[in-house]
């Protein structure tokens, strides 16, 4: 046997090659030249010694990590990668032995050669075939169909995703060939499902001093080389996380689709999951797989498929973080914990503070001053906002801001300042609050303002603590320690009463815009089921979502939902009981806003009364509150005849709620335009009085003379 067939290999190829040119030498006729028997024996010992030696331990794998930090830091650094691949990957004895047989075989054009001939004069259908391979390696004692047995589906070879089997023909993965080309991770077949990082570097600080606690807790959890599961609501950006925990000085966190390594669909693995295997193997980048809310489906349809990804993470043996984004429910979280041994760490939102540090910070990144940045933030700081969604809302905000200034540029006006205004930065915030609440009610936009409001003064007293009570909320809970002292109790809750049209709904949207969130009117007949357990589930799913995004709900009509609990007389009745129970808890845990509005207090709960915070009656306006009303209701741009509106007569004349007076605004408006006239006094005493006759009431006589 000559060693100028053989390349400068290292040890493990360099066997694998000498096996395949003694099945050329046993097996081809006319022979080669044969070296002397000495030599040959001598080979086959340290054939078997290599077979014979232990399978590497933690040891040497921490050794192989070391190694190729040290080759990474000193580019060009000759070592022998296949043998280092081999030590990370942890392969067994004869598994290397098959490997730098097949590595030999692709990438060295001798030995290639030798294979090739090889085949065609024994009958193999190419040099790469793995029979061809399994003759090679049988003289060294492992026995028939050694390669296959490593290259099926359960194969380690094939499970780490080094070698691959197409066609008949046995090849190394592309993972291993970037590897081996010094080429990883630009030439990763990962890299198409990569996501790029979205938070700018200018926000990082803030991000991890606000997070500094759970990242030091992530950071401990990671040293256990096994994967977890983090979420937290959407934006959460747990790529930068994830990088903090591991070390900023270190390799960049790579960042997959889970999609790509996992069929969310059939809850079966891809291919691409033996290249993670190996990438993660054989690269010193941490790695986080996002898109894992779509595992929920999974568990519940496919369990043992998730234990079996599971069990594919853990037997890479580094640690893997799956990236979940939006509310984990109790459930999904307990069978992933239990059945697949999954632990979960749930970030909960960022603090008031650092929400405002973090909006300042994009605003000033956008060009916008100091001082300006500063109020901007204070007033949008109670959006519940995660660092990406913080990031999104700041641009919406800026081009909004840049397409005014375009649009008054356009008709010859004086541009203003293309910096957002508050309004523009409040609406980009709820743009941004992108949520699942719309499959369970619709979104309520109040377009009025607080001096809007007409109410008596009792019940006006009592909104405005309740307001007082949203600003200041996060302070008394989170700064000055009410949150230890109370517990349960944080929730913003009320229950407005009262006749219909006396502004319960508009008092709730003008909480929820002074609080910068957005208002969802709770749609019954998309929560309420017939089906046994759905309602329960549906209700669960809009508290965890309306919690996570911050958002305020509104039950309106709430006695049909909150009603008296029933003595049970059947199966009917201990259902319903069952959904008012579980109501119950949920309001209790609740830590967001929440305001019923009902026409029967009476017919509420009683257990809800209690656990309800503020409770509102609001009456039927006084003729004073319905002259206020007609006032403030009327459009200032109205065009109005020279006699002008009685505004004293109309509010004592008819009794009328300010919904009811809205609306007689508004038709008594459209009178006037479809005459093309300025609106008059008897135009209105009209539209009153049809408002007034719709209501079952009898209008009174118009006083005024109509010449």
């Amino acid at each position: 046997m000559t060693d100028e067939l053989l390349p400068a290999l290292g040890p493990h190829q360099r066997t694998s090659a000498h096996l395949l040119l003694r099945l050329a030498f046993d097996r081809w006729a006319p022979p080669m030249p044969v070296a002397d028997d000495r030599l040959e024996v001598q080979r086959m010992a340290a054939t078997r010694a290599l077979l014979d030696s232990p399978d590497p331990d933690n040891s040497a794998v921490d050794a192989a990590r070391n190694a190729l930090q040290e080759c990474l830091a000193v580019p060009g650094q000759p070592v022998d990668r296949l043998d280092l691949a081999a030590d990370l990957l942890g392969l067994s004895p004869p598994a290397r032995l098959a490997l730098g047989l097949c590595a030999c075989i692709q990438l060295d054009p001798r030995i290639g050669q030798v294979a090739r001939a090889v085949a065609a004069r024994l009958g193999y259908a190419d040099g790469a075939d793995p029979a061809l391979v399994d003759a090679a390696l049988e003289p060294a004692g492992l026995g028939p169909a050694w390669t296959r047995t490593l290259l099926h589906d359960g194969g380690q070879l094939r499970r780490m995703g080094v070698l691959t089997l197409h066609d008949g023909k046995v090849g190394l993965s592309l993972a291993l060939q970037a590897f081996l080309q010094s080429a990883l991770p630009a030439h990763s077949p990962l890299k198409p499902f990569e996501l790029a990082h979205t938070v700018p570097t200018a926000l990082l600080p803030a991000l991890v001093e606000a997070r500094r606690g759970w990242i030091a807790v992530l950071a401990t959890a990671l040293q256990s080389d096994r994967p977890l599961l983090l979420s937290g609501m959407s934006g959460f950006a747990g790529p930068e996380l994830v990088q903090a925990a591991f070390g900023s000085a270190g390799p960049a966190v790579r960042c997959i689709d889970l999609a790509a390594v996992f069929d969310l669909e059939r809850g079966l693995p891809t291919p691409l999951l033996g290249e993670l295997h190996a990438e993660v193997r054989l690269s010193p980048a941490p790695w986080a797989l996002f898109g894992a809310e779509r595992l929920e489906k999974v568990v519940r349809e496919h369990p043992a498929a998730v234990r079996r990804l599971v069990a594919a993470l853990v037997a890479m043996g580094r640690p893997v973080v799956l990236l979940h984004a939006g509310p984990l429910s109790a459930d999904v979280g307990a069978r992933l914990a239990q059945e697949a041994g999954l632990p979960n760490f749930e970030l909960p939102a960022l603090p008031v503070e650092a929400r405002k540090v973090l909006l300042r910070a994009a605003l000033t990144m956008q060009g916008v001053d100091d001082p300006t940045a500063e109020a901007l933030a204070v007033a949008t700081c109670n959006a519940n906002l995660e660092v990406e969604s913080v990031v999104a809302a700041v641009a919406f905000a800026v081009q909004k801001a840049l397409q005014r200034t375009a649009k008054a540029t356009a008709v010859g006006k004086s541009p203003s300042m293309a910096t957002p205004t508050m309004t523009e930065l409040r609406a980009a915030c709820s743009a941004t609050m992108t949520s699942r609440l719309r499959q369970y009610g619709s979104r309520v936009e109040v377009l009025a303002d607080w001096t809007d409001l007409v109410l008596a003064e009792e019940p006006l007293h009592q909104v405005r603590n309740l307001a007082r009570f949203a600003r200041v909320r996060d302070r008394l809970f989170d700064s000055w320690g009410f949150g230890d002292k109370l517990g349960q109790g944080r929730a913003l809750s009320a229950m407005f009463s009262g006749p219909s049209g006396t502004g319960k709904t508009m008092v709730a949207g003008l909480i929820a815009k002074d609080l910068g969130v957005e208002l969802y009117r709770v749609d019954l007949s998309r929560v309420v089921s017939k089906y046994i357990g759905e309602t329960e589930e549906r209700l669960g799913a809009l508290f965890s979502e309306a919690s996570l995004v911050g958002a305020a709900l509104l039950f309106d009509e709430a006695d049909s939902l909150f009603g008296q609990r029933t003595e049970i007389k059947s199966s009917n009745d201990r259902y319903a009981n069952l959904e008012v129970n579980y109501l119950l808890q949920r309001l209790e845990d609740f830590d967001g806003v929440v305001i019923l509005t009902t026409n029967f207090a009476t017919s509420i709960d009683s257990a809800f009364l209690r656990r309800l915070r503020f409770r509102v009656q609001f009456p039927m306006p006084t003729s004073k509150d319905r002259e206020r009303l007609w006032e403030v209701l009327l459009p200032s741009r109205m065009p109005v005849d020279d006699e002008g509106i009685d505004f004293e007569w109309l509010g004592e004349s008819f009794d009328l709620t300010g919904g009811h007076i809205r609306n007689a605004v508004l038709r008594a408006g459209m009178i006037a335009a479809d005459l093309d006239r300025p609106l008059s006094m008897r135009m209105t005493y009209d539209a009153a009085a049809a408002e007034y006759r719709e209501l079952g009431k009898l209008a009174p006589p118009y006083p005024f003379d109509d010449d």
